[in-house]
């Protein structure tokens, strides 16, 4: 699991983070109020978060 933060200018992608850099929400909370101060909305940037899970199933392999 991990959380992608995706900055956009004038609704073009800017750029994201990658999904190794923030994967607690403690990284994310500290990693958003930096880019929230730096990129803001009155310049013409919008910032927004996607949280990604990843999940496994193990399965029965006998009589596959």
């Amino acid at each position: 699991m991990y959380y992608e933060i995706n900055v956009s200018l004038n609704g073009s992608h800017f750029f994201a983070t990658h999904k190794r850099s923030i994967i607690t929400e403690n990284k994310l909370k500290k990693v958003l109020a930096v880019l929230q101060e730096k990129f803001q909305s009155k310049e013409g940037f919008e910032i927004s978060v996607t949280y990604w899970q990843k999940t496994g199933e193990e399965i029965n392999i006998k009589g596959v």
